[in-house]
């Protein structure tokens, strides 16, 4: 079934699926721009080139609406993760591949939307259960993930609770890391710049690999 959405200058219909997507990507850019409270309604549907009415169909409300953005940001991330090559002669080069993967997904500007939408929402008391729910059990699938890209790195010698437990450690140090870039990259304060987060990175390699191969 297609909804027969007619976008703002005469552009033509657009299928559900993809008005869908867009209105996503609107909501997106604008708590970018904008901030998540800033993010309006009105102003995601204008941005997206559609009536709020269009927005209603397609998520019911604008907590529904976020929830998406929230599930758009985890499916990226586990695309990111089921798509992980982690390879490398040495445990060293093996975890700068771990840490790699997740860098490239934790430095992408819209995971400050993601991360935005689930404070916000986990902290507003008006915030429905149904939702809080939902971002307490979302990350279920991503962390079953990590024992895979665990094992990759530490090889066949330690045990599966020891792989399953080193990987989300490097996992929550990896992205502390990134976030903490991120998020420092968004205040207008001067900082030390990208270069010295990338040596901090590289050194974070080296010393995690040595205290792994201990």
């Amino acid at each position: 079934m297609e909804l027969a959405v007619k976008l703002s200058g005469g552009a033509p219909a657009m299928s559900d699926e993809s008005t869908h997507a867009r209105v996503v990507d609107a909501a997106i850019a604008c708590i970018l721009d904008e901030g998540f409270y800033r993010a309006s309604s009105n102003k995601i549907a204008k941005r997206a080139g559609v009536t709020w009415g269009v927005i209603q169909y397609h998520f019911g409300s604008r907590e529904a609406l976020m929830v998406a953005v929230h599930e758009r940001g985890l499916d990226e991330l586990d695309r990111c993760l089921a798509d992980a090559v982690i390879t490398g002669d040495t445990i060293e080069a093996r975890l700068a591949a771990f840490v790699d993967v997740l860098w490239a997904y934790y430095r992408r500007p819209e995971f400050l939307a993601y991360l935005q939408v689930v404070l916000n929402l986990s902290h507003d008391p008006t915030t429905a259960d149904s939702t809080r729910r939902a971002l307490e059990t979302s990350h279920d699938q991503v962390g079953s993930r990590l024992p895979a890209m665990g094992r990759a790195v530490l090889g066949d010698g330690p045990s599966d609770v020891e792989v399953a437990d080193t990987a989300r450690f490097l996992y929550n140090v990896v992205r502390g890391l990134a976030l903490d870039q991120e998020l420092l990259d968004a205040m207008p304060v001067e900082h030390s710049g990208t270069a010295a987060f990338d040596a901090q990175r590289d050194e974070l390699v080296r010393v995690l690999a040595q205290a792994l191969s201990r």
